[in-house]
């Protein structure tokens, strides 16, 4: 039987929400005030986050921070999850339009 470790959980735990949420690494850098390598490392297994830095990042990912320790990924799955997903694109649809109005 293999197991997983840990650290590959969380990392593709956070590789996944980040992604169904549509951002990119630079952008969840910004709303954890995490470098984007840093993110890059932790996704790629090549670091392992702190737990400030797990609470940090399920805070901007909408989940627990339990959620990125979990093997069993039905939180991902979760309505409330789906409806953070909303509200961000909407979020991001809305910065983008106005950053697009006012660029000049």
């Amino acid at each position: 039987m293999n197991e997983v470790s840990i650290e590959h959980v969380i990392s593709e735990n956070i590789k996944t929400l980040r992604k169904k949420l549509g951002w990119s690494q630079e952008l969840l850098a910004e709303k954890t005030g995490v470098s984007a390598p840093y993110i890059t490392q932790i996704e790629v297994g090549k670091r392992t986050p702190s737990l400030d830095i797990v609470e940090k990042l399920a805070s901007a990912l909408g989940v627990e921070y339990k959620t990125l320790f979990e093997t069993n990924n039905e939180n991902l799955q979760s309505p409330e999850f789906s409806k953070h997903i909303l509200e961000s694109k909407l979020i991001t649809a809305i910065t983008n339009t106005i950053h697009n109005e006012f660029k000049d």
